[in-house]
C-alpha cells in the first residue's frame, strides 16, 4: 500500500522536466541587464566620476 504513494514518476511531466520556470528566466535576464547597467554606471573609465573629483567639487562649493 505504501508503494503506491512513492511512485513520483507518474506525477512528472516529460515536456517540462528540464525547463526553467518563466519567473526564474525573467529574473535571470533582469539581473544580467542590471549588472551591465551597474558596471557601466559605476566604472570611472566610462563615466569619468572619481572620488577625488567629487571631493574637489564639494570643497569648491562650500563657503569659506
Amino acid at each position: 500500500m505504501q508503494e503506491e504513494f512513492d511512485n513520483l514518476e507518474e506525477f512528472t511531466r516529460e515536456d517540462t522536466e528540464h525547463a526553467l520556470p518563466l519567473g526564474w528566466l525573467i529574473l535571470f535576464i533582469g539581473l544580467i541587464v542590471f549588472g551591465v547597467y551597474y558596471f557601466y554606471a559605476y566604472t570611472p573609465a566610462f563615466t569619468g566620476w572619481s572620488q577625488e573629483k567629487a571631493f574637489e567639487e564639494s570643497m569648491q562649493t562650500q563657503p569659506k
